[in-house]
């Protein structure tokens, strides 16, 4: 089952990156979806620093802390963010999932020029959505991995679905972790 809120955009080039949309405290974040391994509740996300499942380990982060954003804390929208790839796991709290979208690689925006300092390092850029603007999160500083050029260009999807015979590494979350997104669509974002 897919995320219900999942969003196609019209794709002229063929060239698209797929996020993770969340909310963030009132930030919207955006992270490639292509490392996220999975989406748990607080109370699956165990106590102890670490979150396991599907035997695997993520080692918890404050990213909201780490990017300079209030976070909401623990709410009923709460969840933890499984990020992966295959040098460094990562989870990490956020406020509410938003979604799942397929973006245009031409309708990414860099970052405004008066972003000038560490800002830099942790956001990518940025796209436009009909009711939010969406910060791009740099994946290998989420992960604390070696920054590299042209990061999005690793997570460009050759279109919007997969060719036949084509291995298909994009997003796939369990469905009982997504229902509450489903409210997604309906705006109830505060």
């Amino acid at each position: 089952m897919g995320l219900r809120g999942h969003k196609t955009a019209v794709v002229s080039s063929g060239l698209a990156v797929r996020f993770l949309v969340a909310l963030m405290g009132p930030t919207y974040v955006a992270f490639p979806s292509h490392w996220v391994r999975g989406i748990v509740t607080p109370t699956e996300g165990g106590q102890d620093g670490h979150v396991t499942w599907a035997n695997a380990s993520y080692e918890r982060i404050d990213l909201a802390r780490r990017l300079k954003i209030q976070a909401e804390g623990i709410t009923a929208e709460t969840r933890i963010v499984l990020y992966a790839n295959e040098q460094r796991s990562r989870s990490f709290a956020v406020d509410k999932v938003v979604g799942l979208i397929d973006v245009e690689r031409a309708l990414i925006q860099p970052l405004p020029a008066q972003f000038r300092g560490g800002e830099r390092e942790r956001l990518l850029g940025l796209f436009v959505e009909s009711s939010y603007i969406a910060l791009i999160a740099n994946p290998f500083w989420v992960l604390e991995l070696p920054s590299r050029t042209n990061v999005l260009d690793v997570f460009v999807l050759r279109g919007s679905e997969p060719r036949p015979g084509e291995f298909d590494s994009r997003l796939c979350l369990p469905s009982g972790a997504l229902e509450e997104a489903s409210a997604m669509s309906a705006g109830s974002a505060k």
